[in-house]
């Protein structure tokens, strides 16, 4: 991630009930995403088709506690140019960024955390073979995520 990545992907805004997905531009937002747990995926003209976040980084708040003890899967979290959304684009940029999870840190055990509403997400990871392994609530928003698992 660059510095003009950070910026570029910090002013993103999702449309409707994806919107909780939407960044708000801030400094704070750009620092986490220079904090070496986000990497940026460019289509052939440099153009920016989403990033993964890794760790900490992909890992949401929630009420129910120890829920990201399991340190054997490898946590990702991934974001889709909103320009790019419900375009077909999703399963391989979920299979490009786990070809370079598994490169970059040996992982052959994920989870992901996603919006329970989000059916269309939902929809691409179980077509790559994520399963369902869990419902959480968001500590802020309270909305329902599900922790979903995948292995290679």
């Amino acid at each position: 991630m660059t510095k003009k990545s950070a910026f570029e992907i910090a002013q993103w805004t999702y449309p409707d009930i994806y919107s909780c997905y939407s960044f708000d531009g801030s400094s704070e937002i750009i620092t986490e995403f220079m904090n070496g747990e986000y990497f940026v995926d460019f289509d052939n003209q440099n153009k920016i088709i989403g990033f993964i976040c890794i760790g900490k980084s992909a890992q949401i708040p929630t009420l129910e506690k120890e829920i990201y003890i399991d340190e054997t899967a490898l946590d990702i979290g991934l974001g889709l140019n909103p320009a790019l959304c419900g375009n077909g684009l999703g399963s391989k940029f979920l299979t490009d960024c786990i070809s370079f999870v598994k490169q970059k840190f040996n992982a052959s055990n994920y989870r992901l955390t996603v919006a329970s509403f989000n059916q269309r997400a939902i929809k691409v990871y179980e077509r790559i073979g994520f399963k369902y392994s869990m419902s959480v609530h968001h500590a802020i928003s309270k909305h329902v995520f599900y922790i979903m698992l995948y292995t290679t």
